[in-house]
């Protein structure tokens, strides 16, 4: 039903959102109708993951998919892997997606081939990351949610709000797949200080606002222009939204 683009700096929180977290008051994600696609093989942040969400990895070089219904989480940083369990998800039972630390499906790609010369490091990543992009329109219309995280990149725009992107290696994923633009819903991830509680407080910005331009929502749909970095709180609203 939705693409949800999350961009956030590294330690935001991103994959905290999707955890189950009573310590934090994150509702997150019911781990019964979820599953990760992890690029990286870093711990997923919140106590008994690996319980929770039981891992598969992909070997590099092999192409063969594994039984997805065995675990809840597959990790891979092959862009032709994760299409392929995009696809795979979107004709399955698993109500939401998540797909984690997706800049590194064209960071890893680029820094191993960083001595070749010419074009075809460049082409290849396009050519691969527009696959990832294709699988996902799987999820337009089925009743499932995708959420995409990555790390956004700054560019100030004329009027000198920032507008974040998704961070890539280069021109030809920027101007010819455009990532934003595949995702009805992009949520920003910012952390701010609250000096009376004292403490760190993490949101998502839900729309454009006088300082940021590029988060985006249907009309409506968030009460609010910051929610906390839930997962959980981010289904139920779309759901309601939606009638689901």
């Amino acid at each position: 039903m939705s693409r949800v683009l999350i961009l956030a700096p590294s330690g935001f929180g991103k994959t905290t959102s999707l955890g189950q977290i009573p310590e934090l008051g994150i509702i997150g994600l019911d781990p019964a109708d979820s599953y990760v696609l992890s690029v990286t093989s870093k711990p997923l942040p919140f106590r008994n993951s690996a319980t929770i969400y039981p891992a598969q990895t992909i070997p590099p070089g092999v192409k063969v998919l594994p039984n997805l219904a065995l675990h809840k989480r597959l990790i891979t940083n092959d862009p032709e892997m994760i299409a392929k369990a995009l696809e795979d998800l979107a004709l399955s039972p698993i109500k939401n997606v998540v797909l984690d630390d997706t800049n590194y499906l064209m960071q890893d790609y680029y820094m191993d081939n960083a001595l070749k010369t010419g074009w075809d490091t460049p082409k290849k990543i396009g050519f691969d990351i527009n696959k990832v992009f294709k699988a996902m329109e799987k999820f337009e219309s089925n009743g499932k949610h995708l959420f995409v995280m990555a790390h956004g990149e700054a560019v100030t725009n004329l009027d000198g709000r920032i507008y974040y992107k998704m961070k890539t290696t280069g021109k030809m994923v920027d101007e010819y797949v455009t990532p934003e633009g595949k995702f009805d819903i992009t949520l920003l991830g910012v952390s701010r200080y609250d000096t009376v509680a004292k403490k760190v407080v993490k949101e998502f910005i839900t729309n454009e606002n006088e300082q940021y331009s590029s988060a985006k929502s249907p009309v409506g749909m968030f009460e609010s222009l910051t929610i906390p970095n839930d997962l959980g709180l981010v289904v139920k609203t779309i759901n309601e939204y939606y009638g689901i």
